[in-house]
């Protein structure tokens, strides 16, 4: 019997594909620009309001000591290390840095007499004028914790060039049946070279994959991804059934059960 000409079908990346693809590639730049703030200045700033916090609780205890002239230089920043440059606090051999620019001076205005009226008072407001949380974070954050959070951020970035990668190979393939000649995969074929195809995951309940297997190797054609199954063209199912009218090999079909496609 002889059969119909099919008309060439070309099915391209579908719309949701690409709002799926850009839907994780910003979470992941967003992610990393997070992890380089807070590798670059974040963590730097919760230092420095945890680290100002507990001078303030110290000077508190100096003040009403009376020993205010002697201990609150000291007491202010206690473990103050490097220079404006590269400054940072040091306790029990670790490095916690601070933001560039801090001295390990008493702040103006700061004296025994505003101490003793509650160090709190005095924190809140200081804080207050200087941009830093009422309660700081409850832990400093050393070299090795700002170090993680450059690596993070390495990762996600790295991460999107890969995603960007996919996109843009996406962006250049299709499905499509050009009289007997196929494109998937990037590969082109014809139908009379086609040794089974693997149709258990196809169809808009499953996965919409199937597997070419051409000249020994397994070509991976994604329904979902180009042309799609939305009703009422459903470009992926119109190709695939131009594809089988033309093919007369082995298909696994859906159940798992192999098939011989005689034809008629």
């Amino acid at each position: 019997m002889l059969r119909m000409q099919t008309p060439e079908i070309i099915c391209k990346p579908t719309r949701d594909t690409f709002v799926r693809f850009f839907i994780v590639l910003a979470a992941l730049l967003g992610f990393g620009v997070y992890f380089f703030y807070d590798g670059a200045v974040g963590y730097r700033r919760a230092n420095l309001a945890y680290f100002a916090c507990k001078s303030f609780a110290v000077l508190g205890e100096v003040a009403e000591s009376g020993r205010w002239e002697q201990d609150a230089a000291r007491a202010w920043l206690s473990g103050y290390d490097g220079d404006a440059a590269d400054p940072a606090i040091c306790v029990q051999q670790k490095r916690f840095p601070l933001p560039t620019g801090t001295l390990r001076s008493l702040p103006d205005g700061l004296n025994a007499d505003v101490l003793r009226r509650g160090w709190n008072e005095s924190w809140t407001e200081y804080s207050r004028v200087h941009g830093m949380p009422i309660k700081p974070a409850e832990h400093p954050y050393d070299v090795g914790a700002i170090r993680e959070q450059w690596y993070a951020g390495g990762v996600c970035l790295f991460l999107a060039a890969v995603l960007l990668y996919f996109v843009l190979r996406t962006r250049s393939r299709v499905l499509a049946l050009q009289g007997d000649v196929l494109t998937v995969s990037g590969q082109h074929f014809r139908v009379d070279e086609i040794e089974r195809i693997d149709l258990r995951q196809w169809g808009p309940g499953f996965k919409g994959v199937a597997f070419f297997t051409v000249g020994g190797r397994r070509l991976r054609a994604d329904g979902m991804t180009y042309g799609g199954f939305n009703a009422p063209e459903e470009p992926a199912e119109k190709w695939m059934k131009a594809v089988l009218e033309k093919y007369r090999g082995e298909i696994i079909e859906y159940a798992g059960e192999n098939k011989t496609n005689s034809g008629v």
